[in-house]
């Protein structure tokens, strides 16, 4: 169960770092300002607004690479961590995904508004939402494993992260 559920974890973060990707540099950039990609980016050009796809893909690298190490972590008999801690991670790195995501999003989507008068932020957002909805989800998942380990912590039920003695 602890496998499928960390395969599960992984392919959530990295699905999620992926659409991130594509939103910063594709979908929420043309929604948008309505028109085309590639039409975008010369209509930004020539106003002065810079176009930059670096940010998408360091949040897409940056996110899978997070996802691979949660899932070592995770099932590496090594690091022998509770469900609780697992999870845990697994929630902080999710929930930190939105204002990552927000921070990498920034500048196209202020180019996009800073050119067309008439752009659609309700559209971009719209597509963005899922992005935040599992960022606030995450986070009230970490906050209940946060409750989980501090009530662990003074009922002694915890056990510790590495197996003590030899």
């Amino acid at each position: 169960m602890r496998k499928l559920l960390a395969i599960s974890g992984f392919a959530i973060i990295a699905a999620y770092a992926v659409y991130g990707a594509l939103l910063a540099n594709n979908w929420a950039v043309e929604v948008a300002s309505g028109i085309p990609l590639d039409e975008t980016i010369v209509a930004m050009s020539a106003a002065g607004q810079g176009y930059s796809s670096r940010g998408g893909w360091v949040f897409a690298c940056a996110g899978i690479i997070l996802a691979i190490s949660w899932l070592l972590v995770t099932l590496t008999p090594k690091f022998q961590l509770p469900g609780w801690v697992a999870a845990g991670l697994w929630g902080l790195i999710v929930a930190l995904g939105a204002p990552t995501y927000f921070f990498t999003a920034f500048g196209n989507i202020n180019s996009v508004g800073d050119t067309f008068e008439d752009w659609n932020a309700g559209a971009a957002f719209a597509l963005e939402a899922p992005l935040y909805t599992a960022s606030i989800l995450a986070g009230v998942l970490l906050a209940a494993m946060a409750a989980i380990g501090t009530w662990s912590a003074f009922s002694g039920a915890s056990r510790p992260l590495r197996p003590t003695g030899s």
